[in-house]
Formats: C-alpha cells, sequence, structure tokens
C-alpha cells in the first residue's frame, strides 16, 4: 500500500531532541514534547502509522498527548488515523494551535498540511522545499518531498528523492516502499519489483511491504502470485484492509464477481473502524458495477453515505453522493445526477471543511453540471459549465485537479464528436487513469485511427487498478473494443 500525501504528512515526524530546548543546526527535526513518555508513546505510533497499521497508533497518540497536551506533532498524526473529516480537522487545529511552542522543522510540517487541506499546492511546495533545505541528511524529509512530487505526477523527481533516502538511510523501509510505486507509475515494473522486494526483506514480517508487492503483481496481471502475497499480509495481519481489497480485485479481472464480493465482506467484518467499512462498501460497488449491476453498485454507495451519516461525516457524504452522481451520468441518467451533484455540493457546504476546499468542490460541480449537459446534448451548456470549472480551477493552481478540467473538456468535446478537441484536452488529463484513457480510445476511434484507438484501449482494459469506480463503468467496454 502507498501512502497518499495526507497521510503521509503526518509521519514524516522526525526522532530528536525531546525537549523545549533550541538545538544547534540539528540533523533531524526534533520532536518537541515535555515528556518523555509522550516521546515513547509517539514513536511507537509514528512506527505503526509507517507500516499503514493505523488503527493500532491511535491509542498510543491518545497517551502522548494525554502526557503532553501540547505536543504538535501528536496532535498532527492523530489527526492523520482519524476515521471522520471531523475528527482529523479538530486534530488538525490543535496542533495548529501548539505549533508556536515546536521547532521550525515541525512548524513547516504543520503548516504543509494546512496546505494540503486547503488544496494551496503553490504553499505546500514551498513549505517542503524549505524543510528539505534546512534537513538536506534527513531521510524522511526527502522522502516525504518525494511523495509530494508522486502526488503531483512528477515521477522521475519523486524517484530521485526516494533515492536520496535510501542513500541517506538504506535500512529505512518506506523509501523503498515509495521508490517501487514510483517505479510502477512510470511502467519500470522489474525495478519496482526490485524495490518491493527489498521493502519485503527490510521489514518481512509487516504485512504492507507484501501488500505491496501485491499490488505491483495485480497492475502486471499476476493474479495468482498477487493473491498469494495479499493472502501473505494477512497472515500476518487479519485486520490489513487493503489485502481483502487487493484478493477481491484478483478475483474480479478474472470476473469471479461472487468470490471477489465474499472477500469484500469478510475485510468489512475485519474493518477496525467506520473509515475502513466504507472503503469496503465503495469496493462492493465497485465489484457490482463492473459485473453490470449499476442498481447494486448505487445500493453500496447509499449503504456508504448512510455510514458517513451516522457520524455526522457531511464531507464524506458529499464525497459519497457525488460518485453516485457520476454513476448515474455514466448510465445516462441525466436529471438524477444533477440532483446528486447538487446534493453533495450542499452537504459539503454544511460541513467544515476549509472555505478553500469548498471552492473547489464547487467547481467541480460545474464540471458535473457540464457533463449532465453533454448527456443532454445541450452543448452550449455544457461547454460554458465546463469552462467555468477549468477557469476557476486553473487560478487554484493544482495541477491534479486542472487534468480533471481537461478530463471535462475533452468528454464534453467528445460528445460533440469534435474529435481533435477531445484529444487535445484529454492528453493533457490524467493519462494514468484508465477512466481518461478509454476516452481518449474513443476519440481516436472517431477519427478512424484504429492503431491509436485500439493501443488506448488495450491500455485501459489491462489497467488492474484496485476496485475503482470509474474504472468499473469502463473495463469491459474498453476489454470488447480491444478483441479481447
Amino acid at each position: 500500500m502507498r501512502r497518499s500525501i495526507g497521510l503521509l504528512i503526518a509521519v514524516v515526524l522526525f526522532s530528536g531532541v525531546a525537549c523545549r530546548k533550541a538545538a544547534e543546526a540539528p540533523k533531524k527535526i526534533p520532536i518537541t514534547t515535555s515528556s518523555a513518555e509522550a516521546q515513547a508513546a509517539y514513536l511507537k505510533a509514528r512506527g505503526l502509522v509507517e507500516n499503514m497499521r493505523v488503527a493500532e497508533a491511535r491509542p498510543l497518540l491518545d497517551e502522548a498527548i494525554s502526557k503532553d497536551p501540547n505536543f504538535a506533532l501528536a496532535h498532527l498524526l492523530r489527526a492523520q488515523t482519524a476515521s471522520s473529516t471531523d475528527s482529523f480537522l479538530n486534530d488538525l487545529k490543535a496542533a495548529v494551535a501548539a505549533a508556536g511552542k515546536a521547532s521550525e522543522g515541525e512548524q513547516l510540517l504543520i503548516r504543509a498540511q494546512e496546505t494540503y487541506i486547503n488544496g494551496d499546492n503553490k504553499a505546500r511546495g514551498e513549505y517542503l522545499t524549505k524543510l528539505v533545505a534546512a534537513y538536506p541528511n534527513d531521510e524522511r524529509a526527502h522522502w516525504f518531498f518525494g511523495i509530494n512530487q508522486y502526488s503531483l505526477r512528477q515521477y522521475d523527481s519523486a524517484i530521485a528523492e526516494f533515492q536520496k533516502a535510501i542513500q541517506l538511510a538504506p535500512d529505512y523501509a518506506p523509501a523503498h516502499n515509495q521508490l517501487g510505486y514510483a517505479y510502477r507509475e512510470v511502467e519500470k515494473y522489474p525495478e519496482a519489483e526490485a524495490a518491493f522486494r527489498k521493502y519485503a526483506q527490510l521489514i518481512p514480517n509487516e504485512p504492507n511491504p507484501h501488500d505491496s508487492l501485491a499490488e505491483l503483481l495485480l497492475k502486471m496481471g499476476r493474479f495468482s502470485e498477487s493473491t498469494a502475497s495479499y493472502q501473505k499480509a494477512l497472515s500476518l495481519d487479519a485486520g490489513f484492509i487493503n489485502a481483502y481489497l487487493g484478493i477481491a480485485a484478483n478475483l474480479m479481472y478474472q470476473e469471479k464477481h461472487k468470490e471477489a464480493l465474499d472477500q469484500l465482506q469478510k475485510g468489512f467484518e475485519a474493518a477496525r473502524d467506520d473509515g475502513e467499512r466504507q472503503r469496503m462498501l465503495r469496493a462492493m460497488a465497485v465489484a457490482n458495477l463492473d459485473e453490470g449491476k449499476p442498481l447494486a453498485a448505487l445500493a453500496a454507495l447509499t449503504k456508504e453515505s448512510a455510514l458517513a451519516e451516522q457520524i455526522g461525516d457531511k464531507a464524506a457524504m458529499s464525497q459519497v453522493t457525488f460518485a453516485r452522481g457520476e454513476l448515474l451520468v455514466d448510465t445516462g441518467k441525466a436529471a438524477e445526477a444533477k440532483t446528486e451533484f447538487a446534493k453533495s455540493l450542499e452537504l459539503l457546504q454544511q460541513s467544515a471543511v476549509p472555505e478553500r476546499r469548498k471552492e473547489i468542490v464547487e467547481l467541480y460541480y460545474h464540471g458535473g453540471l457540464a457533463l449532465v449537459a453533454a448527456v443532454k446534448k445541450d452543448f452550449a451548456d455544457a461547454a460554458k459549465e465546463a469552462e467555468a470549472m477549468r477557469a476557476g480551477i486553473e487560478t487554484m493552481g493544482n495541477p491534479n485537479d486542472v487534468r480533471r478540467a481537461h478530463e471535462v473538456l475533452g468528454i464534453v468535446a467528445l460528445r460533440q464528436m469534435k474529435y481533435d478537441d477531445a484529444i487535445t484536452h484529454l492528453n493533457q488529463a490524467d493519462l494514468s487513469s484508465p477512466y481518461t484513457m478509454f476516452q481518449l480510445a474513443k476519440a481516436y476511434a472517431g477519427k478512424k485511427d484504429a492503431e491509436n484507438a485500439k493501443a488506448h484501449y488495450q491500455k485501459a482494459a489491462t489497467a488492474y487498478t484496485l476496485p475503482e469506480l470509474r474504472y468499473a463503468m469502463v473495463r469491459h467496454a474498453a476489454l470488447k473494443a480491444a478483441g479481447k
């Protein structure tokens, strides 16, 4: 399992001097706490989070905070173990409040997390650049900066940062893990496999190395080997949720949907919190959709939203509702999709997420309306809404959001049979997404470019991701078009 930028900001919390006294040019970012007991609990928790054992880390962080309520990094790491949006935001707020008593390096980490939540990619990059400049000999600093580059699809830069981390600390296992994922993204599969196997050699009794290798093997279509590696992860930790997702994906891509759903039900029962249960329900939606059962997929999404509602997580409810809207657009139900998109925006506006994040989601709402209008063949309205999304997104400075705006523009052009425009926009979208690949294939097919169309259909058909709703929307159509 790779770490997301949101999770990783909290685990780059470095071991150092456990005191509130200034140190001279420390090589590592110090952990600022008044309690040795708090530091000990925190370090154990950090190790668990780095190895993706998040649920086990939270009690230790509670202990650390009880020993030192002003322990900024403990609050930050606790935020990343939260299973609800409100819990996350409350812990982040506590970290920000305590940051004034922490070191400059710790403050940079906390500010970088704030900018991530706010969707301010430029500011986040500036904070992390300062971090690496201040601590060039800290392997975790390079590791985290590499994660940031990875999230921006700047894979060569990410690889260089992970390699620097390994040069500084050859036995620092997480750097080998992320290096494997970065190699995978540029399709250097032998290098990726070598990185993951080294990762497993360093910490063979942890489940995540076996899970990461399994995900690569899944991507390569080596389903039996992938399943065996996922089962190894579960033998080490029966509650390691990602392994259930991976085994289900292997079954799904072999058209064994009932067995995949059975596996996801096992994962649901093994889940340790509502966040993990929501992941299983989303995967159930994917498995049903991949089998050609959109109504069952919508029902699973409704259950996911109900689970979020039980804990009052309106941000999570908003995200699920938007996914329902996308699925309804895909099935041609424009009016129902429009209702879901509006409901999604309303829920987010009622949530506690930062205003800048709400502004970004409102722009995605315009993108949803563009797709609805395109389904209805109201192309003037579709163009207006898509342009509103693009213009707003470009002022925000997040390249991933810009890619999504181009995807919407590309799909609108495709619906109009403006194939050259569609290709131009889709080539500026997320080309690692099988959904984008499929749309690009359709555009090439519209231009009668059979060679490019088949190549892109083939790539979409064999993406073999972990369960992903948008992939399930196109996988079987891609298989058919690729002649498989």
